[in-house]
């Protein structure tokens, strides 16, 4: 009886130890994290183009209402002109597109658009808040999904970076602009 108790208890033991958390994520989910991060440090140097560039915030501005005005975002779903349309604006604002998980882009981000439309040349932080949030939530859903501990890798390894790392590096350059969404991330950082 003792016997088959202690060998229970090592059985448990051993059954918990392969719990934890993965040594590294999975390449889909390093790629999503990465393309979130791309996406959001592009969303950051809008944001910063916008505030110290008058010029600039209005030029970027006239090119997103001119891609926006020619119609080719009516249809459901995008034709080949509104493809193409979508690309190009991406190419400008990358944060007004939205993706897929393949990073393909798919639709117009309306929200963000009419923030940028109507803040850009007035005030950056509002004009981008909206790619920056969305980015931000895809990396809280991902980092949920994969329950990463503060350790494990992301792929691909010749990056040599861990969740912890890209967390803390992206909480820092969130601060200055959005503090809120800096907060979110180190609590999601400190429950790793």
């Amino acid at each position: 009886m003792r016997r088959l108790a202690g060998a229970m208890a090592l059985l448990a033991c051993a059954l918990l130890a392969g719990c934890g958390a993965p040594e590294r994520l999975s390449e889909r989910e390093g790629t999503a994290l990465l393309d979130a991060r791309e996406v959001l440090d592009s969303t950051i140097d809008n944001e910063e183009t916008l505030r110290t560039s008058p010029e600039e915030a209005r030029r970027l501005r006239r090119e997103v209402q001119k891609i926006v005005s020619r119609g080719a975002f009516e249809t459901a779903p995008l034709d080949e002109f509104g493809l193409a349309a979508l690309g190009e604006l991406r190419e400008i604002v990358p944060g007004l597109a939205e993706t897929d998980a393949q990073g393909v882009v798919e639709s117009l981000d309306r929200p963000a658009t009419r923030a940028f439309l109507r803040h850009a040349t007035s005030d950056a932080r509002r004009a981008m808040l909206k790619p920056a949030n969305d980015e931000v939530f895809a990396i809280e859903e991902i980092i949920r999904k994969a329950e990463p501990g503060p350790d494990t890798a992301i792929p691909p390894a010749r990056l040599d970076l861990t969740v912890n790392e890209l967390l803390r590096s992206t909480e820092r350059d969130l601060k200055p602009i959005w503090p809120d969404l800096a907060r979110r991330l180190a609590t999601l950082r400190d429950g790793l």
